[in-house]
């Protein structure tokens, strides 16, 4: 301390051709937002992880787009006119497919059902085929009335009864009703047709983005690109229809906003706070203004070192910008506390620095050291994560101690009325009474059994802003087993081998179905085929015949709509239903209404006569003829065969999906999947925690009994920590707060930072023995916990929910 005094211009310079360095470097700086990095490559789990999706890319860099609509038709056409819309953007977007937009599942998608199914669906349109070709031929308000009266007239001279047609009635009874009140509903021709099940219907759109590597987020420009198509979609499209972007890119592009949008701010504010404090602590302006050139100056210099050791950041050590706040300035703090005192005690600026290093240097070094050890504790595990802010935060502690010693001493040499403090020491005479230690050693104790219940959280969906619409969209689709990502992959050699796992992996607990390439070829098709050839006819006729005039023509009196729910109201059932829903619409009926009635009642219908038009030329389904992007989910380029695992329960609860986890993994060890890795990261990072907290607390303890050469020393500095480690892990357990990727950097700070209070309170008791409260050490720790807590705290305002 005494040679940067007396050489304050070489520091000055030297550390300004430091800190330029540092930020020539410094841009250089990118963020990996990518989670699965987090752990070394090399675990089995990781290896596993990286094998599928180097065989099976598509998994892993797809967009995925969903539509989500409780009618099934209008989910399909905004599909549809989705998907060709986004092949529109060639420049963003390397390939789009959709299974409802898919000719060819559209023409063969029959033959994916139940033979009975196939059966009742084809005797339906063969008895609808003429109501179909009239409605095709006459797609008008008045067609479609004339088209329902001929059906009800058909009914009556077969003596039917009208239960043939209570589906029909229903779905126009539900259109009508909806358009009486204002509310948006298409006719559901489907649901008319066909025997499928009613409710919230899910449509899947998988977008492969061309990846733009100069960015931050590669695929940001696809991402871009398809919100662009979905603002430009057509109102009546978007009217009760949830559109959302999720899969693995998008998670991480919002991800990264989240995390990286609030970073600016949280630093503003906790240099704000910190300065305030200062101001408080320190007095005047001149010394708030040292301690924070001091603190800007290790911020600069650890950038700079981070940009050269690492070259980018992850979700976790991206946060050491506002970390560093919170350590960096408390060296500034000890050391102007210090040199201030020994000013207050008659000493020149030159002897306050002097006497400051001789008194107080080995706490400095020795805190300095034990945070370091605590981050460095974290580079020797297999948490690539926090290795990497382990790193950051050891050089940055180094830096912030080297500068606070150089930099200070030299600004104080220039301005030597620095060196004094306009604020008195106020100093208690005595500490906390015995009864308030033994209380917190009760509450300690006390502490012990929550606190080991506190668990790891290793699924990165619980980092994420739960209110971004990739998340939403993931969540959705994780709640049905049907749709969840959280499914398991198992890569074989052959077929045969496929088939086999796949039996083999639907006896295990959790598992409902185990899928591969052979389950993409229909059974019965021989038979299914041959009712489609039987219906030919009537569908042809629905598609492109002349409708056939099957009853009378009737002169009608007046409005046809009228007169029709005249007509069907004695019938009763959904008739009668029909009647009152006619009657009711005709109360607010205008020219304008009809002619948004006419256009939801007709829709989907050209979709489906679309349709049934491919259906006609259906043949049979091989490996060979399936679409590429379904054949190549499960069958890779280089020959080999994928068997994918369907959960039985919803996996967000970890129990069930380590359950799952652990049955797969019996017979597949080499399986991959979210669930698998989520599953081993929590073994890794919790293995991890363990190892480099007893590495980080024993190398802290052997710092701590070197440089004071006391066991009383030891023990006094570490049991503070081993006393709030305890309430601390405590807390968060009742609370119900888990330890993530993110929030787990609490273990090495609380350890590096815990000791270093006691390191200096220690070592100025033995200096000052029954006098350190007269000292300004207590001053110095207090102010210096503060600014630790202010920094830190202003983390809570991320969106990034780890983070936060």
């Amino acid at each position: 301390m005494r040679t940067a005094f007396t050489h304050a211009l070489i520091v000055l310079v030297t550390l300004a051709v430091f800190c330029g360095g540092a930020v020539w470097f410094a841009t250089s700086l990118r963020i990996d937002s990518d989670s699965s990095r987090m752990l070394s490559p090399e675990l089995p789990a990781q290896k596993a992880a990286h094998k599928l999706n180097e065989t099976f890319p598509s998994l892993k860099t797809a967009i995925i787009v969903t539509v989500q609509s409780r009618q099934a038709d209008l989910a399909d056409l905004t599909a549809i006119a989705l998907t060709r819309a986004l092949r529109e953007e060639t420049a963003a977007i390397k390939s789009v497919f959709a299974p409802s937009e898919d000719g060819y599942l559209a023409a063969h998608g029959f033959l994916y059902r139940d033979l009975k199914a196939v059966e009742e669906m084809f005797t339906r349109l063969s008895k609808s085929a003429n109501l179909l070709a009239q409605l095709r031929a006459d797609q008008s308000l008045d067609g479609f009335v004339r088209s329902l009266r001929e059906a009800v007239l058909l009914t009556k001279q077969a003596e039917i009864g009208p239960d043939a047609l209570e589906r029909l009635f229903a779905e126009t009874a539900s259109v009508l009703e909806a358009q009486t009140l204002d509310r948006p509903r298409v006719f559901a021709w489907s649901t008319v047709l066909d025997d499928k099940p009613s409710g919230k219907v899910t449509r899947l759109i998988a977008v492969t983005p061309v990846l733009d590597t100069t960015r931050l987020s590669p695929s940001k420009p696809a991402l871009a690109a398809i919100r662009n198509v979905i603002s430009a979609l057509p109102a009546q499209l978007t009217a009760g229809v949830d559109i959302a972007v999720t899969g693995e890119p998008a998670l991480r592009a919002e991800e990264m906003v989240s995390v990286t949008s609030t970073i600016g701010l949280s630093l503003a504010v906790s240099l704000l706070l910190v300065a305030v404090l200062l101001r408080i602590g320190l007095g005047g302006g001149a010394r708030v203004s040292l301690a924070l050139a001091s603190l800007v100056t290790a911020l600069v210099l650890t950038t700079g070192f981070t940009a050269i050791t690492i070259g980018s950041l992850n979700l976790i050590s991206v946060a050491f910008i506002v970390l560093m706040v919170g350590l960096g300035v408390d060296f500034a703090i000890h050391m102007m506390a210090h040199i201030a005192e020994e000013h207050g005690a008659g000493a020149t600026a030159d002897e306050a620095v002097s006497l400051t290093g001789h008194r107080a240097g080995l706490a400095l070094l020795l805190s300095a050291l034990t945070t370091a050890c605590a981050f460095l504790a974290f580079t020797i595990t297999d948490f690539v994560g926090m290795a990497q802010l382990g790193l950051i935060g050891a050089g940055g502690v180094i830096l912030a101690f080297l500068t606070a010693i150089t930099l200070i001493p030299a600004l104080v040499s220039i301005r030597p009325g620095l060196s004094g403090m306009k604020a008195p020491v106020v100093a208690p005479r005595k500490g906390l009474p015995k009864w308030a230690v033994w209380v917190l050693l009760a509450l300690t104790v006390v502490a012990v059994w929550p606190a080991s219940q506190v668990r790891f959280d290793a699924d990165p969906m619980n980092l994420r802003d739960p209110e971004s619409g990739s998340v939403r969209s993931f969540r959705s689709l994780a709640s049905d087993p049907a749709t969840t990502p959280y499914r398991a992959s198992v890569l074989v050699g052959t077929a045969a081998e496929a088939d086999r796992f796949a039996e083999r992996l639907e006896e295990l607990p959790g598992v409902a179905e185990a899928l591969n390439l052979g389950d993409l070829i229909p059974t019965d098709q021989e038979r299914k085929l041959f009712l489609l050839d039987v219906a030919a006819a009537s569908i042809d006729h629905a598609v492109a015949g002349q409708p056939t005039a099957l009853t009378a023509e009737r002169t009608e009196s007046g409005d046809p709509l009228s007169t029709f729910a005249a007509d069907i109201a004695p019938l009763g059932g959904m008739a009668d239903r029909l009647s009152r829903a006619i009657d009711a619409y005709g109360e607010k009926r205008t020219p304008e209404s009809d002619a948004v009635l006419k256009e939801r009642l007709f829709m989907t219908f050209g979709l489906l006569i679309e349709r049934l038009g491919a259906m006609l030329n259906a043949d049979t389904v091989s490996a060979n003829t399936l679409p590429a992007p379904m054949r190549e989910r499960f069958l890779s380029e280089d020959g080999t065969y994928r068997v994918e695992v369907l959960p039985r329960d919803d996996l967000t609860d970890p129990v069930l999906g380590r359950v799952f986890a652990d049955a797969v993994r019996s017979i597949a060890p080499d399986a991959a999947g979210p669930v698998l890795q989520l599953t081993a990261a929590g073994d890794t990072v919790a293995r991890a925690m363990l190892i480099a907290t007893l590495v980080a607390a024993a190398m802290t303890a052997m710092l701590t009994l070197a440089a004071t050469g006391r066991i009383t020393d030891t023990v006094a500095v570490l049991a503070p920590l081993i006393v709030a480690g305890i309430l601390t892990a405590a807390f968060s357990s009742l609370s119900g707060f888990a330890f993530n990727y993110a929030n787990v950097i609490v273990l090495p700070l609380m350890i590096g930072i815990g000791v270093d209070s006691g390191i200096h309170l220690a070592l100025r008791a033995r200096r000052a023995p029954g006098a350190v409260f007269s000292t300004s050490t207590p001053r110095a720790v207090t102010l210096s916990a503060l600014t630790t807590m202010a920094a830190f705290g202003t983390l809570a305002i991320s969106d990034h929910q780890g983070t936060a």
